[in-house]
């Protein structure tokens, strides 16, 4: 038996995958259903697409372009390949019902709260009951008990998402991005009349949020309101210990650039399931698979963490170059190894932030 704590794209994808090829999976949520509640924006890059067929089923909306904003007001837009904004709920649901439709058995509003390690695992939940399982998957968000019962919790730092639902008329195919000292924010449309406006910060989040809403919005227009924690990705972490798996944000895989993770946990959830199906190592295959991307994203975001407003408003100023916007509209952000060396090569001012991003992993 392989049994998964968490409903969410990644625990419903290894469990999709895993019950595909024959195995015996349980999954544990404990929510009364899949998809909440809703602590992300639901904002993809097109790899999605090569990962799940795309559904009307889930998806909101289609982006084809942003706006970039520096400190100073100025703005540079770049055109994108296809962004995809899902209904997180409606997402989560599909990949769930996918699962089940291979034999996934699902167990909902059951609280993971620990385990007994052995050849045979025995875990507790939060109606005191017991079960063991041969195979157990973290799948349970930044906070994972899993890890933390398993001693694979280790050192972790985390930034504040802030988001909310707004009453906001605006562009459909277009997302805007504020980038400031210590946070950045962002409005994704939903369709010309809702969107989701958020700010991402390390502290002063709530600070950062009410003024961001005060700038470009009102908080009577606000119909629903979303936060959480997200992990910032750490390399070092096990993200294995005998028959104890970690994925998703368990395993901080987030891309510490945009702090958005569904594509490469999806990403992980494959080499998962092949190093269990084929008894591989997983933290090779992972790695191999999205370590380098996610390790590059962690560099980039060391690197804006230490920029002034200046540094941001002189970012933007170079990035309106023709060449340059080609080149980041054409690469899709869940690729910086393809994006570096091609930004670098057009543009060699941004050695000079590179250096900045080196500094900060002494």
């Amino acid at each position: 038996m392989i049994s998964i704590i968490g409903g969410g794209p990644s625990g419903n994808y290894t469990a999709y995958l895993l019950a595909k090829a024959g195995k015996q999976v349980e999954v544990f949520e404990e929510h009364r259903k899949t998809g909440t509640p809703v602590q992300c924006t639901g904002l993809t890059t097109s790899m999605l697409s090569g990962l799940v067929p795309i559904s009307k089923e889930y998806l909101v909306n289609k982006i084809t372009r942003t706006k970039v904003y520096s400190p100073n007001g100025d703005f540079v837009e770049i055109p994108l390949k296809d962004n995809y904004v899902v209904n997180r709920e409606y997402f989560d649901t599909h990949l769930a019902n996918k699962a089940m439709d291979k034999g996934a058995e699902y167990n909902f509003g059951k609280r993971f709260i620990s385990c007994k390690e052995g050849k045979q695992i025995t875990m507790q939940f939060n109606d005191n009951s017991e079960k063991q399982t041969d195979t157990l998957i973290g799948a349970d968000g930044p906070s994972s008990l899993v890890a933390r019962s398993a001693n694979l919790f280790g050192k972790r730092d985390f930034y504040v998402g802030m988001q909310a639902r707004v009453k906001l008329e605006s562009e459909k195919d277009l997302i805007d991005f504020y980038l400031d000292e210590d946070w950045f924010g962002w409005i994704v449309p939903e369709d010309g009349k809702f969107v989701r406006l958020g700010i991402c910060a390390r502290t002063d989040a709530n600070k950062h949020f009410t003024n961001f809403i005060n700038k470009v919005s009102s908080k009577k227009d606000i119909v629903e309101w979303q936060s959480g924690i997200i992990p910032i990705y750490n390399s070092r972490l096990r993200t294995q210990k005998d028959n104890i798996y970690l994925i998703g944000d368990a395993a901080t895989m987030v891309k510490a650039t945009t702090h958005g993770g569904i594509v490469p946990h999806l990403q992980a959830a494959e080499e998962l399931a092949k190093a269990i199906i084929e008894n591989k190592n997983y933290e090779k295959l992972w790695k191999k698979s999205v370590g380098r991307e996610l390790w590059l994203s962690l560099l980039m975001r060391k690197t804006l963490d230490r920029f002034s407003k200046k540094d941001y408003n002189d970012l933007i100023q170079m990035v309106k170059r023709e060449k340059i916007k080609q080149i980041i509209g054409n690469i899709d952000r869940d690729k910086p190894s393809k994006m570096v060396p091609k930004l670098l090569l057009a543009e060699p001012r941004f050695l000079k932030y590179s250096f900045k991003g080196l500094l900060s992993l002494f």
